[in-house]
């Protein structure tokens, strides 16, 4: 991967040089102060600079937090800071960049000012409003859903199904013109009357939005509607400042690619905990099926999204695996990775710690890095220090400045555009979402994505995505989204800063998740979330880049006299310098910090009153530089924030794969049909006694009706079995039906079996391929039959696993897989299950001592029964294999294997699927350690 460093760079200034002094901002600073807090500005609008010093401690304190916002704080608010493009901005040589001091203002109207917009719906149909669908919608048997708000609170609504309605919901999911909605449904003069009523219903339920509801993406909502900001409309406002010359020099930056490549290799990389949740829930349920996502996400009919499971009981080592706690700290990883030269006896104070990219060894395997991210940054002299590096695309950062500037707009494009043509097979959308009046000002940008999904706004683009359009699936790994109308998969980008955890919409928060699927998108580095708790923490650099800055813990009691309360400043500033603090430092966390001089009074007053109120805290060192990167016209120096855009042209997303057509096979089998297919839902226990007592006695008694059969285990709502009968004449399934109900009678009315069900029988097409599904199924009747044996003896886990073992044994010697690939699937297969259960070095040990024992148990005398029925599943399992395509036999296999370990096993079968891999795996190295060494 050949990393980039765009030319194009956007820095963000404070409003005031870090030199001025208060007395000479005042006006500008009360300004800034009454567009802000307009309360506060009350307060002191009348108050002059010489007054200043007279103030009472708690104003004086709030003007001072807004004067040392105004002079360190680059984070644009308002006017308190202001952002500038520079483009072609990395130079061969050295080169101050010239601001002007005057800012250019943005104004837009307030978000929250849209609350205050009504517009009767009757009016805008007269003046032929362009009409949009709410595409959340989508339909169960007797009814339409859709996700509505009410007051900032999402919920899934739900209204009978009309015909009427879903013709008009399927017109306008592209926004369409009243009068050419009427046109397509066809309707006369009275009808049409009737249609504004119902249109007046539809709006006022959420289901259909006009041009003059809000966009949070696109031309500016309020501009639209001609309501520019005006001294009668709150404002928001983007600060900007034009630059006139200069530039960054390039050596500086020559360290970065190596910088990034150390941390590639050192931070874990792992996809949102939520995102895993649903990934198993979703296979547990759908398994290789593409359904609609809002289907998948409903509450009832799906999965939800970021819901914990539950989990089931077992023997005590099977427990141990199964309910396993979360998996070591990112922390842990990274100590790892850095172990032995980054420790805590390393932290001296005064003394940087440096890194050494030739040191670190990756403890993972590496996810690909976003095709564009961030790395925000600051320039002191010849160092850079780093305040955060990732994302998942850096137009999660540029998104915002689009409203001020069309150059920045176009070049979030470029970036945009660069991000498509690294991934031809997949087209990527920006999200809009807007729910927080108060916060949704951040939200706001220009059309920056090819295509765009709006969620319960208008949509101003020219081809709108439709979410009851996007179907949801999982390939391996990874869960792919696709269009149905595009035929496409899609990938989701959300363009802006907005804090996405905050919503408790799923189907929001999946997709913003989504972004992060499958790459490293963090790569920020903090010594003190590696080491907590510690009460110093040393500069840490690689070459000239420091990625953690000298910090230090201040315990308020440190600072209480013997009245409790706070020391002197003399006292005070005694204390930080018998600390080793820095001339310079900060306070707050993220953009909410303020800065301090350690030798001015004001600034630790200032200090003393901060700890006041926040108690305890951290605080970290601050340089001022002695060759400012950023001045004015006059020369006055400023603290500037730059946000380096770097990234990569490799391709990170594919397209999807080609299915195999399904022509000529049936997918859905109803009741009454060929096959039977029943739901017997039990405790997990009981379902061993059901299958040997009930269900094989049944197919045994009535073979002549029965062409085969076989049987799953779920646990989806509720433990159950799924017991499927293929028949040779449907005409015999109601007989077959009401012995089953006869012998399963006791057992329902002991209250042993909760609950029976009969269902319709869906194929998986997708796993097995249309070619292969009779043949799987036929395999799965032998499986069954195998099992059965297995369980009218009650063998024990060591038993089960000894079958399994002689399973691979017997695919191995026939040659179906060579020997090599199915080692490798193994060992593929058994890191697999490793990683999902978490295992930790004492997990480890206990799977060793287990395999011991397994070792020396001496395998159970098997009945003619059992023999004959594996040799029977073994010849079907390597005939299965053989009529597939060789490419794809190694993943039959592992399906293959993990059906017949769902059988095998009535709970935790994944947990038991893990150690049945990790002892395979055991053996081959026994077994290659013998071959080597001629061992006996």
């Amino acid at each position: 991967m050949k990393l980039k460093i765009q030319p194009t760079v956007i820095f963000r200034t404070p409003k005031f040089s870090y030199q001025s002094e208060l007395a000479d901002c005042w006006e500008e600073l009360k300004q800034a102060i009454s567009v802000s807090s307009a309360a506060f500005y009350e307060t002191i609008k009348e108050v002059k600079a010489s007054e200043l010093k007279d103030l009472p401690p708690r104003v004086y304190f709030t003007i001072w937090k807004y004067f040392n916002r105004a002079k360190f704080r680059s984070t644009p608010y308002g006017t308190f800071a202001g952002f500038t493009l520079l483009n072609n901005a990395i130079k061969p040589s050295e080169s101050k960049i010239v601001i002007e001091q005057t800012q250019t203002v943005r104004e837009l109207v307030d978000w929250p000012s849209k609350n205050n917009i009504q517009f009767p719906l009757a009016d805008l149909l007269q003046k032929n409003c362009l009409l949009f669908s709410n595409s959340s919608y989508y339909l169960t048997p007797n009814s339409i859903r859709y996700i509505a708000c009410s007051d900032g609170v999402f919920e899934l609504a739900e209204l009978d199904q009309d015909n009427f309605v879903k013709q008009i919901l399927a017109a306008c999911l592209k926004p369409l013109r009243f009068n050419d909605l009427v046109k397509q449904l066809n309707l006369s003069n009275a009808e049409t009357d009737n249609l504004f009523g119902l249109l007046q219903d539809m709006h006022d339920l959420q289901l259909i939005f006009t041009n003059y509801d809000p966009n949070i993406i696109g031309d500016d909502y309020f501009e639209r509607l001609g309501l520019n900001a005006t001294a009668g409309l709150p404002k928001y406002l983007i600060a900007q400042r034009k630059a006139l010359s200069g530039g960054i020099n390039e050596h500086l930056f020559q360290a970065v690619p190596g910088l990034i490549t150390m941390l590639h290799n050192i931070m874990p990389a792992r996809d949102r905990d939520a995102l895993s949740q649903f990934q198993v829930r979703f296979k547990k349920k759908f398994e290789e099926q593409e359904v609609p996502l809002l289907l998948a996400l409903d509450p009832e009919m799906g999965v939800g999204y970021d819901e914990l499971e539950q989990s089931g009981h077992n023997s005590a080592f099977i427990t141990r695996f199964s309910n396993k706690a979360p998996k070591k700290s990112d922390a842990e990883n990274i100590k790892t990775a850095l172990k032995p030269y980054l420790t805590e006896q390393h932290f001296e104070k005064g003394k940087t710690v440096y890194l050494n990219k030739q040191d670190v060894k990756p403890n993972q395997k590496l996810a690909p890095l976003p095709n564009s991210f961030s790395m925000v940054m600051s320039v002191h002299d010849d160092l850079i220090f780093i305040e955060q590096i990732g994302g998942v695309t850096s137009n999660a950062l540029n998104g915002r400045f689009t409203m001020a500037a069309d150059e920045v707009a176009q070049y979030a494009k470029d970036v945009a555009a660069a991000e498509q043509q690294a991934n031809p097979e997949v087209l990527f959308f920006d999200v809009a979402y807007m729910v927080e009046a108060s916060v949704d000002n951040v939200n706001r940008r220009k059309l920056i994505y090819g295509h765009q999904l709006s969620i319960l706004n208008f949509d101003t683009s020219a081809s709108p995505l439709a979410l009851n359009d996007i179907q949801i699936s999982i390939r391996g790994t990874e869960i792919i989204l696709r269009s149905k109308h595009l035929n496409k998969r899609l990938v989701p980008r959300m363009a802006s800063a907005y804090n996405y955890t905050r919503s408790d919409l799923s189907v929001f928060r999946l997709l913003c998740d989504l972004q992060y699927q499958g790459i490293q998108a963090n790569l920020s580095f903090q010594l003190d979330t590696v080491f907590p708790d510690l009460d110093y923490y040393p500069r840490l650099q690689y070459q000239n880049i420091v990625l953690s800055r000298n910090k230090w813990r201040i315990k308020k009691e440190a600072l209480l006299g013997a009245d409790q309360k706070l020391l002197s400043v003399a006292n005070c500033r005694s204390y930080l310098n018998n600390l080793g603090v820095s001339e310079y430092f900060k306070a707050g966390i993220s953009d909410q910090t303020l800065c301090f001089a350690l030798q001015n009074d004001d600034d630790i007053a200032a200090f003393l009153q901060y700890l006041q109120k926040n108690g305890s805290t951290y605080i970290e060192e601050m340089l001022l530089p002695q060759n400012t990167t950023v001045i004015d016209e006059a020369g006055r120096p400023y603290l500037a924030q730059f946000v380096l855009g770097l990234g990569h042209g490799e391709q990170i997303y594919r397209g999807l794969t080609k299915k195999s057509a399904d022509a000529g096979v049936t997918r859905f089998f109803l009741p009454g049909k060929e096959w039977l297919y029943f739901e017997i839902y039990s405790h997990h226990q009981r379902g061993d006694q059901i299958l040997t007592e009930v269900i094989a006695p049944l197919v045994s008694t009535h073979s002549d009706h029965v062409k085969s059969w076989f049987f799953i285990r779920y646990n989806e709502n509720g433990n159950h079995i799924r017991f499927r009968i293929r028949l040779n004449n449907p005409d015999d399934g109601q007989l077959l039906t009401s012995k089953l109900m006869d012998d399963l009678e006791l057992f329902v009315n002991s209250g042993l079996v909760s609950d029976v069900q009969i269902k319709t029988y869906k194929r998986e097409l997708e796993r097995y391929g249309s070619n292969m599904i009779e043949n799987v199924e036929q395999h799965f009747a032998v499986d069954s039959e195998f099992v059965l044996s297995l369980l009218k003896t009650q063998a024990d886990d060591f038993s089960k696993y000894q079958w399994c073992g002689l399973l691979f044994s017997k695919i191995t010697g026939s040659g179906v897989i060579d020997k090599p690939a199915i080692n490798k699937m193994v060992r593929l297969m058994s890191d697999s299950f490793n990683e999902e259960h978490r295992l930790d070095a004492a997990d480890f040990k206990q799977l060793n001592n287990h395999y011991q024992e397994f070792r020396k148990t001496e395998r159970a005398v098997s009945t003619a029964e059992q023999e004959r029925s594996f040799g029977m599943f073994s010849d079907s399992f390597i005939k299965t294999l053989k009529l597939c395509a060789p490419e794809n036999a190694p993943k039959l296999l592992t399906d293959l294997i993990h059906m017949h370990v769902n059988r095998l096993f009535n709970q935790d079968q994944r947990t038991h699927e893990m150690v049945m891999y990790y002892f395979l795996l055991k053996d081959i190295q026994r077994q290659n350690a013998i071959g080597i060494n001629g061992l006996t």
